[in-house]
């Protein structure tokens, strides 16, 4: 595969009148998406996958081809080589700026879109390759995305849709979608994040009716509207399976103790690092102690200290119940 060099990028790029910019570049990340996904760049597709109008995109694809970006055959838009350049930069921004958030600060998941869409329109090239760098290279961001490599190559896709997946099935989640944004909020506020183990539940329904999965000890009900946006994989040998007395240490009654199993993939950030360090182990004894009243914080007592957890940061350790 052909890659454009950043200077004929930057050519191009300077085509485009700074009006248009933002436009373009996300006209761009769509055909880019569509490439991925293997269907043609049609204006719909193009259309749906950059959030502009159908007048917006063909305006904007009108433009893009004007600065040589991209060309028409009769199946389609293609991008050219200096286009899927472009492209490749402007995805990898949003990409690993995502993952930046997600590892390295308490910005919550539905902000992530968000902010990373107005860093991939900022960052220039050396700038995306220089956090990618910090980053490790990571082949996925936290929705379970590919990330392309700089010279534009992706790993390849993983998992089936979950509404495909049997019932009774154990699997992992490799892939949330984060568009639409408004329901990948709801997902999000489920609690439900790309590397989560599950099993499907048996609900007796059609797919139409969503599904209900038992997923790191807890049992959540997904309409299919939200259910079909992840994809979903067996687990990996080192993955290993939920037991089945697992709970969510905010399930852990008064007075009882659980030993720490892990901190689930939607523990994060700031978050995360807190948590291990106030010594939210796996191995580690930890007791529910003491209550507030209306639903306030909780205290655990782990490693001799008392330590005070608002639920959903508790909805975060997996544990096993002690007798």
């Amino acid at each position: 595969m052909s890659y454009a060099p950043k200077n004929a990028e930057t050519t191009a790029a300077h085509r485009v009148r700074p009006g248009d910019k933002r436009a373009v570049e996300d006209l761009l990340r769509a055909m880019l998406e569509c490439e991925y996904r293997r269907h043609a760049a049609t204006d719909a597709h193009v259309s749906a996958l950059g959030g502009l109008g159908h007048e917006e995109t063909l305006r904007t694809l009108g433009k893009a081809r004007e600065a040589g970006l991209v060309r028409q055959d009769v199946q389609g838009w293609i991008l050219t080589d200096t286009g899927r350049a472009l492209a490749v930069r402007i995805m990898r921004a949003h990409r690993l700026t995502e993952t930046d958030l997600a590892r390295n600060s308490s910005v919550p998941a539905a902000e992530w879109h968000g902010r990373a869409h107005e860093a991939e329109h900022t960052l220039t090239a050396d700038e995306v390759d220089a956090l990618a760098d910090t980053l490790g290279h990571p082949r996925f961001d936290p929705h379970g995305d590919p990330i392309p490599t700089r010279e534009g190559g992706f790993p390849e896709p993983e998992g089936q849709p979950l509404l495909s997946w049997a019932e009774g099935r154990e699997g992992v989640i490799s892939h949330i979608e984060d568009e639409p944004p408004r329901l990948f909020a709801r997902v999000a506020e489920q609690g439900i994040f790309a590397g989560m183990r599950f099993t499907r539940l048996p609900t007796g329904g059609g797919a139409g009716e969503g599904c209900a999965l038992s997923i790191e000890g807890e049992t959540v009900r997904l309409p299919a509207e939200l259910a079909g946006l992840i994809r979903v994989r067996m687990p990996l040998t080192d993955e290993g399976l939920v037991p089945p007395e697992a709970r969510r240490l905010s399930a852990v009654p008064h007075g009882r103790a659980a030993e720490v199993l892990t901190l689930l993939p939607g523990c994060i950030g700031a978050e995360r690092s807190r948590l291990l360090d106030l010594g939210f182990v796996p191995g580690s004894r930890v007791e529910r102690v003491l209550e507030s009243p209306l639903h306030g914080p909780v205290a655990y007592r782990v490693r001799g200290t008392l330590i005070a957890l608002r639920g959903t940061q508790a909805a975060q350790v997996l544990v096993r119940p002690l007798l």
